[in-house]
């Protein structure tokens, strides 16, 4: 049954991270921006393979770990954004439910490391420098894209002006 849940992990949370990118009406900026980190984390992990870093540490580069990290970054990145119909207004100050979902994905995040220890897929130290080390990537590619939340916000307030008017 472990070995199920820790398949179903990463596909439930990519599931949760749309659903939350579709309310918040963000789900173009999210979907580009994780395609472009997961291409940056592939291209890194095709790199570390190629190169053997991880092994000639006696490591495992962890793709487990390195897949959850743009799901994570999206979601922080969606509880602190405006909501797109409201810009003046933050998620949190509307409701907890972008902060909660945020908390219980981290927390669950540290519950899957600990399964990914316990059926032996990898070690604490292969997780921590993955991360370490991926983390980089993720940042970087969202912070340069960021904008791209800018744009889906000024579309929807155009669109919500046409109505109106």
């Amino acid at each position: 049954m472990w070995p199920l849940i820790a398949d179903l992990y990463t596909p439930v949370l990519g599931g949760l991270v749309f659903g939350v990118a579709y309310r918040a009406k963000y789900l173009k900026a999210v979907v580009f921006m994780l395609l472009v980190s997961f291409g940056l984390i592939f291209g890194f992990s095709a790199l570390e393979h190629y190169l053997g870093l991880w092994r000639s540490w006696g490591l495992d580069y962890s793709t487990h770990t390195a897949v959850l990290l743009p799901l994570y970054q999206s979601l922080w990145a969606l509880a602190l954004l405006p909501v797109a119909d409201k810009p003046s207004v933050r998620p949190w100050l509307i409701s907890l439910t972008g902060l909660m979902v945020l908390v219980v994905a981290l927390l669950s995040g540290a519950g899957y490391g600990l399964l990914m220890m316990e059926l032996d897929y990898h070690t604490f130290a292969d997780i921590l420098t993955t991360v370490v080390s991926t983390y980089p990537l993720v940042w970087i590619s969202f912070r340069l894209m960021g904008n791209l939340f800018d744009h889906d916000q000024t579309k929807e307030a155009a669109a919500a002006n046409k109505i109106v008017s």
